[in-house]
């Protein structure tokens, strides 16, 4: 009886796994699918176009290698459940870098990756941070209009890996009455990304955290940036074995 007691609730455990599993495939694919965004796509072409029409050769060129490059990487995502970190690291330099191209002296990057962190043998889901750092950028530095800088951070910590997204723009209740329809696909983004991170916790039984997006302020009480915080567990892909 008490056998056929403990196959049950295994079985129960094992089905209730792999439909997490699947949901966590599917919120995985929309966010693949909301990170190369009609909008991004619209605007990268546009300033390939620009470029061209200025005969800056050597600008349009480098431009849209980089365009290929992140469009190939995001693609070849879609084939993998999860990426290496220097893979994540290097997909969200090429956005960054890209996005920093066509609004040049608006605003300053810097990914900082701790010694403690190995790259190449952290695994990690994709594109966890990308939605954060577009949101910084088009809510928080564009506005803001000059002297901006968006800076991501990625530790371990007590069995987990952090990664820390923070800007100095202008805030998020100065945000929130700029924004427009047009901004919904980074809404969506934040919004599968705090549910893959729901379902992270609930398979791995660990650890898995979402905070903020939450304002910064100064010495004066002035909004004064956002920053976002992701934790997950470092031996995350032990549970998709």
């Amino acid at each position: 009886m008490l056998y056929w007691r403990k196959r049950i609730l295994t079985t129960r455990y094992e089905k209730e796994k792999y439909e997490l599993k699947s949901r966590l495939l599917a919120l995985e694919q929309q966010s693949l699918n909301s990170s190369m965004n009609r909008h991004f796509i619209f605007n990268a072409l546009n300033s390939i176009q620009y470029y061209i029409n200025r005969q800056d050769k050597l600008a349009a060129n480098k431009y849209l290698s980089d365009f290929a490059r992140l469009i190939r990487k995001n693609l070849d995502s879609s084939q993998e459940n999860l990426t290496t970190l220097r893979e994540e690291i290097e997909r969200l330099e090429l956005y960054l870098k890209l996005e920093h191209m066509r609004f040049k002296d608006k605003f300053e990057y810097l990914i900082r990756v701790d010694e403690g962190v190995d790259i190449d043998t952290t695994l990690v889901p994709a594109m966890l941070l990308q939605p954060f750092l577009e949101n910084s950028i088009w809510h928080g530095l564009l506005p803001k209009g000059i002297g901006g800088r968006v800076d991501v951070e990625i530790f371990r910590d007590n069995g987990s890996i952090h990664f820390i997204i923070s800007d100095n723009g202008i805030g998020i209740d100065n945000a929130l009455s700029k924004k427009s329809v047009s901004d919904q696909h980074i809404s969506k983004g934040m919004e599968i990304t705090s549910g893959r991170i729901a379902l992270i916790k609930r398979m791995t039984d660990r650890h898995a955290e979402l905070r903020g997006p939450y304002q910064m302020h100064d010495d004066k009480g002035q909004p004064a940036g956002t920053r976002v915080e992701i934790i997950i567990p470092s031996d995350f892909q032990q549970h998709f074995s």
